[in-house]
């Protein structure tokens, strides 16, 4: 589950915790993680782990690909699509905040 430390990846894995599911947070923020992992746990009896990677380096997007290799189910949650009408936004930000979206399932 990317972007998992709060708002919709948060919840997304709360939901998939409480149905039962194993889930691996991540996000940038190893503090807001650990409280999500913690506050999961502790409410559904499932395995929690979470790893802080920035997946804006690929290098990340391969060592969390490493890391979950036997996953069944990604929640690609992570980027930052920038706030505001399509008409503020230049073609570059837009293709920056898409390609992080994308590399997190890239490999």
């Amino acid at each position: 589950m990317t972007g998992a430390s709060k708002g919709i990846g948060r919840a997304c894995a709360e939901i998939l915790a409480e149905e039962g599911c194993d889930v691996v947070l991540v996000s940038r923020t190893a503090t807001d993680l650990a409280a999500a992992c913690d506050k999961i746990k502790g409410q559904h009896n499932v395995s929690v782990r979470y790893l802080a990677l920035d997946l804006s380096d690929g290098r990340n997007v391969d060592k969390l690909a490493a890391e979950c290799a036997d996953t069944d189910l990604l929640v690609n949650n992570a980027g930052a699509i920038p706030g505001g009408s399509i008409a503020e936004i230049d073609e570059a930000r837009w293709r920056q905040a898409w390609d992080l979206k994308g590399s997190a399932t890239s490999t």
